[in-house]
Order: structure tokens, then sequence, then C-alpha cells
């Protein structure tokens, strides 16, 4: 008689072999995912700091090659998808979008492209101590903070006009109407980080524009 053996069967895992290799995972999670974080949230400030970088810089370009002045709006509205942020009502959400403007002889501001925002986690902090590009409107009727009327343009996301601004230009000579005596900056920050008095955001950008040659600097203190 001829035996056949049966084909030996695959061990498996114990019990305590899943138990130890979770555990493991649990562990590497544990520091990985903080890192991870870490990363991704000093990616956001960086992709920022270049769109706001770009666009300032851009505009004084612009207004230098053709001989035009090219407004600044910085944009506060509420994100519909931000909790405790009301869209109809533009002073419950934060100042996160830019946009340029060419203003044409007749006075009238016209876009020259489409609202530029910055990634969804960052917004430009809105404090004095950070931002005076925002918070500053001591000099009127420029630095007012204005209401969209019916000329100026919609965004999108659904705010249509339920926004507010304030504004700067950049001259035909590339200089600017800011208060010359006066330091002119905007910071941006991740929108969970808070910040207290004069202590800065553990993670931030902040540009500087010399309001009388346009010129722009930037200071990046913590790169995260």
């Amino acid at each position: 008689m001829k035996l056949h053996r049966l084909p030996a069967q695959p061990s498996a895992f114990s019990l305590i072999e899943l138990v130890v290799v979770i555990a493991i995972i649990a562990i590497i999670a544990t520091f990985t995912v903080p890192a991870a974080t870490t990363i991704l949230r000093g990616s956001a400030i960086t992709q920022a700091s270049q769109t706001l970088t770009d666009q300032i810089s851009f505009a004084r370009q612009r207004a230098l090659s053709r001989n035009l002045a090219v407004e600044v709006r910085f944009y506060q509205y509420a994100d519909p998808e931000a909790p405790g942020e009301t869209v109809s009502d533009p002073t419950t959400g934060q100042y996160r979008a830019m946009q340029l403007l060419e203003v044409v002889e007749s006075g009238v501001a016209i876009p020259i492209g489409k609202p530029e925002r910055l990634p969804i986690s960052v917004i430009m902090e809105p404090s004095a101590t950070f931002s005076t590009l925002i918070t500053d409107t001591s000099v009127a009727p420029t630095r007012t903070i204005k209401q969209p009327v019916a000329s100026d343009p919609e965004l999108p996301r659904g705010v249509a006009k339920n926004y507010k601004y304030v504004s700067f230009r950049f001259q035909q000579d590339g200089s600017t109407d800011l208060a010359p005596a006066k330091t002119w900056f905007v910071t941006i920050r991740n929108l969970t980080d808070k910040v207290s008095g004069t202590t800065p955001p553990p993670n931030f950008f902040t540009l500087q524009i010399d309001p009388v040659s346009g010129a722009v600097k930037g200071f990046r203190p913590t790169a995260g």
C-alpha cells in the first residue's frame, strides 16, 4: 500500500505574536505621526510664503513695466468648511487670500488674475504686532478696511462678496502708497497655532515691504 503524505499546513501567527507586532506598530506610530504632522505644517508655511512673496514681487514688477499703479488686496472672509465661521459674516473668518488689481487711468481697479488663496491650514496673522499691512489702517482712505462694491470681484467657494479687505498700491516707479515713516509687514502662520502678545507662533513667515523702494524681504526664523 502506497501512503500519501498530506501537504504541510502553513504555520500561523500565535495570538502573542500578533499582540507583539501590533504593540511595535503602535510605538512606531507614536513617534512618526507627530514628526509627519510637523513636516506637513512646515511645508504649508513654505508654500504660503512662496505665494505671498511671488504675488507681491509680481505686483511691483507689473507696476514698473506697465506704468500703472497695481493694488494688492488682502481678503478676510469665512471659510464655509471651518468650524465657528459663518460665510455671511466675514468678521468670523480670517485673512487667507490676496489679489492683484491694475488701476487704469480712469481710476478703476481691474483684476490681473484670480484671487490667490493660501493653503487651507494657513492664515495671515491679524494682530498689529505681526501684520501692520493688515491692521494699521491709520492712513485714510487708502488704508481703511473696505467692503466690496458692485464692480469688485467675487471670491470662490461660495464666498461671493461676503468679504472685507485692506489694500495698498505699488506706484509706477515701484514705490508704494504706504506711509514712509512706518514699518510695513505681514505674517503668516498655521491656523491652529496661537499667538500670545508679542510671542511669535512656533512656525511662521514674515514679509516686509520697504514703503519707499517697494523692495520685499522675507524672514523665516523657524523652518519646520
